[in-house]
């Protein structure tokens, strides 16, 4: 399955007016469609964006109940098929042919916000590895990657640099929206490629001068080197700008594309962005509450930006399951802040139903737990230095049930 396929699966708005690069994320919210899946003509080109912007839009391309979601992925396994294929591509001339978006007025310049890196060598398909790193546009052939310590690419370019090497990579832009997924969940080293593949159904990939890539729009090879640059500001999942750091370069060697190539934008802090960076958590925490009660769903919340606040519900046996379930949260999603654990008769999808819970559930001198210097996320703005402080807060019922039955 490759993006094309998918789009035959969703409903989605194409718009001919032709806007420029920096006028995307104006026109989506000049016209409302922030949560709707469109192609736009961006100078010429087609830009595809909000094709995982809601979850009920990831759920179409999994055939699953949404209510169900986190249930399927936490049982999803890493042995899917791969299969190796023929491409049709044709070679670009450099980043200029590329509609890459300039998003805030204040951004260090445009980036590619929907690459995904793929490294790995040969047919070797368990070690492989596929990441989602930011990379602003330097010139026509160089681009600026931000990679987080300690997780897999970083440590790949580090060893590397260390032997005094470039390392080859490959950049897919446009895969179909489930490769996506995997590449956004943090599995162990070399699973995103049979993770895909078991979402999937199958993996087709191709080769790119010795590097097998899902079939996507555009796939670029070029190689992080050991040169150093600034990177940033950024705007970050929290809607507020990421601070400048020094950002590995990215010499690009070839780009290849599909005849009419479909590139594909997601907006910072935007609906697509929370869902991609939320939604693989939500099994991982499904998971860890799994082993200390009898968990019966996860959603991360809107207004924690689906990364920083999270709600639980389970089935409460004992008083004490509430925060046992606050504390596995707490273990499963180390960037989680707050934490609302509520009985299976509260609609975990609906905020009002949850704070109905906490106003009658909850007391604050009992129920509460406060962890204070830990480590929380570097997107919080009001983490110092990363370190942070977590609430849970354990809004189950406690004691006689028959006083808070509802009417």
């Amino acid at each position: 399955m490759n993006f094309r396929d998918a789009m035959n699966i969703v409903d989605y708005r194409v718009y001919d007016e032709e806007i420029r690069h920096d006028e995307i994320v104006d026109f989506i919210r000049r016209n409302k469609l922030e949560k709707t899946p469109v192609i736009l003509n961006v100078e010429g080109k087609r830009v595809a964006t909000n094709f995982l912007s809601t979850r009920e839009l990831l759920c179409k391309y999994l055939g699953v109940d949404v209510k169900e979601l986190a249930k399927y992925l936490s049982q999803v396994m890493y042995s899917g098929e791969i299969e190796i294929k023929e491409g049709d591509y044709q070679r670009l001339r450099d980043l200029n042919d590329l509609p890459i978006p300039k998003y805030f007025k204040d951004d260090a310049g445009r980036y590619i916000t929907s690459g995904i890196v793929i490294v790995g060598e040969g047919k070797d398909f368990e070690n492989y590895n596929a990441s989602f790193h930011r990379m602003l546009l330097l010139d026509e052939k160089r681009l600026a990657a931000r990679l987080v310590p300690p997780r897999h690419t970083y440590l790949r370019w580090k060893e590397a640099v260390e032997k005094g090497e470039d390392l080859e990579i490959a950049v897919v832009i446009t895969p179909h929206p489930l490769f996506m997924l995997a590449a956004a969940t943090r599995v162990e080293w070399g699973k995103e490629f049979r993770y895909a593949a078991s979402l999937m159904g199958k993996l087709e990939v191709i080769e790119f001068d010795g590097i097998y890539c899902p079939e996507s729009e555009i796939v670029i090879r070029g190689r992080i080197t050991a040169e150093m640059v600034d990177e940033g500001p950024f705007v970050d999942i929290t809607g507020t700008y990421d601070i400048v750091r020094k950002a590995p370069v990215i010499d690009i060697d070839k780009i290849y594309a599909k005849e009419d190539f479909i590139f594909y934008s997601i907006t910072p802090a935007g609906y697509e962005h929370q869902i991609l960076m939320g939604v693989p958590f939500e099994p991982e925490i499904y998971k860890a509450v799994a082993k200390v009660c009898n968990v019966k769903n996860v959603i991360m919340t809107l207004g924690g930006r689906h990364y920083l606040h999270a709600v639980v519900q389970i089935e409460s046996v004992t008083e004490g399951d509430g925060k046992n379930a606050i504390m596995a949260a707490f273990a499963a999603h180390p960037s989680l802040k707050h934490v609302v654990v509520v009985d299976e008769d509260i609609d975990i999808y609906n905020p009002e139903d949850v704070e109905y819970a906490i106003a009658t559930r909850f007391q604050a001198d009992r129920d509460l737990v406060i962890v204070t210097n830990v480590r929380g996320s570097s997107l919080d703005p009001s983490a110092r230095d990363n370190i942070t402080a977590k609430m849970g807060i354990d809004a189950t019922i406690k004691g006689d049930k028959k006083r808070y039955r509802r009417v």
